[in-house]
């Protein structure tokens, strides 16, 4: 049956063409994150430098986040994807003339995702009108596990093809990736807005903005799963940019090596688990997925956080336990992920993943900031123990109040 699914998904040529998009900006997106974090790290040696890539990219989001989803609402997605992608591309080469000087590197970042506040909701908002319902389940796990993916070939083996080839070659090869999926996006069907934007006025843009807010909180079975992908976003943020630390410090490796050692295995984790999650979402609750999906990332990260007692081991350790962590957080991305488009209207939805886009910079800026200092101060050890107490903390509170939380607005 699982099989059978993915098979009708590439069969459908709509969402080939948009899963080739996708596939090719997160592709780009890793592969150019990994070499700005590696640089900055190079030259600064501290994890707080490194969460400023992070501040770089939170500000468009921060600044232009809360009106992005009534803006998408308002133009053809088709022909928003297609224009951000083009200007993606020229800001990822812009890259060759600026080199790799620190504050070059924060400005790419920042460009860049000024241009992805307006080409993820309008990539997450097209999907569920291109597949059938019943298949939305397989196709966000086909898009979480490119996801993943991508951390496999952008940061996982972006070191090894960077030594290789070098960073302008890289980034070459992302800006040519861009225009790509560009031409993918170019040859879905044409779409046309609710109400164009050419018939808005300022004060209905605003009013939109307002009425996604107000849709995602009063509608709990929005609302639920926002905020569970709000909260794993702050977590794999944190487990990135402590990375490079976690990798020097415990592992005693090259930063070359850092996405090797977890988030290659934690790819080939999720990859695998999503293999089955249509089958073991016909045979358990949701919410029992979610529930055990949390105590499983806790107990991972548990014990990445004691991986520097370990008196041998460590480098097939850190690998066992990357391949849990990502099949667990799959666990829980993929039913929030698949509701939030089955609650949410066709003609809402970029509202909605504006919001989902602003929220999880806001939830997340602070924390990474916080976890930078952490690090620098005490280890990448300490930041995984912090995290595993609070997954726990869910995991409990999911596991005595979760029927009557979850159930009657998660639809679980």
């Amino acid at each position: 049956m699982p099989n059978q699914t993915f098979k009708l998904l590439l069969k459908n040529p709509n969402f080939v063409r948009l899963w080739t998009s996708q596939l090719l900006s997160q592709l780009t997106v890793n592969l150019v994150n990994f070499l700005m974090l590696t640089r900055v790290f190079a030259v600064t040696q501290s994890t707080i430098a490194v969460s400023l890539i992070w501040v770089a990219w939170s500000l468009p989001a921060l600044l232009f986040g809360p009106f992005s989803g009534a803006v998408v609402d308002s133009f053809s997605r088709r022909r928003m994807m297609l224009v951000t992608n083009l200007l993606q591309a020229i800001t990822v080469a812009s890259f060759l003339i600026l080199k790799d000087h620190v504050f070059a590197i924060y400005f790419v970042v920042f460009t860049y995702s000024l241009f992805d506040q307006l080409y993820i909701p309008s990539q997450q908002a097209s999907l569920p009108g291109l597949i059938d319902k019943n298949l939305l389940p397989a196709a966000n796990g086909i898009f979480l596990v490119t996801q993943q993916a991508s951390f496999l070939v952008g940061m996982g083996l972006g070191g090894i093809f960077l030594s290789l080839f070098g960073p302008m070659f890289a980034i070459v090869v992302s800006s040519v990736a861009l225009v790509i999926a560009a031409v993918a996006v170019f040859y879905l069907p044409h779409d046309t807005p609710r109400t164009p934007a050419w018939e808005k006025s300022f004060d209905q843009f605003v009013r939109d903005f307002r009425q996604g807010f107000s849709f995602v909180r009063s509608r709990r079975s929005v609302l639920l799963p926002l905020v569970l992908i709000v909260g794993l976003q702050i977590f794999i943020s944190v487990i990135a940019i402590i990375l490079p630390s976690f990798t020097r410090d415990s592992l005693h490796l090259s930063l070359n090596h850092a996405g090797i050692t977890i988030l290659v295995p934690a790819s080939l984790g999720a990859l695998l688990f999503t293999r089955s999650l249509p089958r073991l979402l016909a045979l358990h609750r949701k919410k029992s997925l979610v529930q055990w999906g949390f105590l499983a990332s806790a107990v991972s990260l548990g014990l990445l956080a004691s991986l520097p007692l370990w008196p041998f081991g460590r480098l097939p350790g850190s690998i066992l336990i990357a391949v849990s962590l990502g099949m667990s957080l799959t666990a829980i991305m993929v039913p929030a992920q698949t509701l939030l488009q089955e609650k949410t209207p066709a003609w809402f939805r970029g509202r909605v993943y504006g919001s989902l886009g602003f929220l999880m910079t806001v939830a997340t800026s602070l924390p990474l900031i916080a976890a930078a200092a952490v690090t620098d101060l005490f280890g990448p050890s300490s930041i995984f123990a912090i995290l595993a107490i609070l997954l726990f903390g869910i995991f409990i509170f999911i596991y005595r109040r979760g029927n009557y939380v979850l159930a009657n607005g998660f639809g679980l």
